[in-house]
């Protein structure tokens, strides 16, 4: 499969790898404010929600400019419709990487020690993920044919991160004695949000099957 954008306007691509690395950025930033908040250090942590707030605004800038260079130039007209519906959905990465900190921030949910490293491993795999992810789409522009390696790397950290939650869950509600329901629910439902990015980053692996078919078509 030819590449793309050979002999195409390289300003789209240029939009796309920083777009890409935006995501990549926020959903790092994600995992570091995770660690950070776990072991208390608060000024790191402030650092990482300014931190993802800004890249989640430089990737919304990237995405506007690129769906404005696909339009204005008309480039590639047989596959904006599924570039500008990965790119959109996409952008659910830097959503979630921002909200999760944000709320994290927010909210403060009592973290005993025996979970931490839990946490911590939730989003670590979900970061691995997304980076599997990154690598998929990047090649779907060069050498499609090649990307089911990095939908199936896709689909197995995901499944590591549900076994992961599953496990944290369990030790949350049938072996901690000192936490009370409310707090319970409470660990649960970020347990939940830092799973998050490996759900979305799933999703989109399905629909980089889905284009890829439809390129082979």
């Amino acid at each position: 499969m030819k590449d793309i954008f050979l002999d195409r306007n390289k300003e789209l691509e240029n939009e796309i790898e920083e777009y890409l690395c935006c995501l990549h950025n926020g959903a790092m930033i994600f995992y570091e404010g995770i660690k950070d908040y776990i072991h208390k250090n608060d000024k790191r942590f402030k650092e990482r929600v300014r931190a993802v707030i800004e890249h989640e605004k430089e990737a919304d800038g990237h995405l506007k400019n690129l769906k404005f260079t696909l339009y204005r130039y008309n480039l590639i007209p047989d596959l904006s419709a599924d570039i500008l519906e990965l790119m959109d959905a996409m952008d659910d990465i830097s959503d979630v990487s921002k909200q999760v900190l944000l709320d994290l921030d927010i909210e403060r949910p009592y973290m005993e020690d025996e979970f931490s490293e839990d946490f911590i491993e939730i989003a670590k795999i979900s970061l691995k993920a997304v980076e599997a992810l990154m690598g998929g789409v990047r090649l779907f522009f060069t050498h499609v044919k090649t990307i089911d390696d990095y939908i199936s790397k896709v689909y197995f950290y995901e499944s590591e991160v549900d076994k992961l939650e599953e496990v944290l869950k369990t030790k949350i509600f049938q072996n901690s004695e000192t936490l009370d329901l409310s707090q319970k629910m409470h660990l649960s439902y970020f347990v939940k949000k830092t799973a998050a990015l490996s759900d979305i980053a799933e999703q989109m692996a399905i629909k980089l099957s889905v284009f890829k078919f439809k390129r082979g078509i």
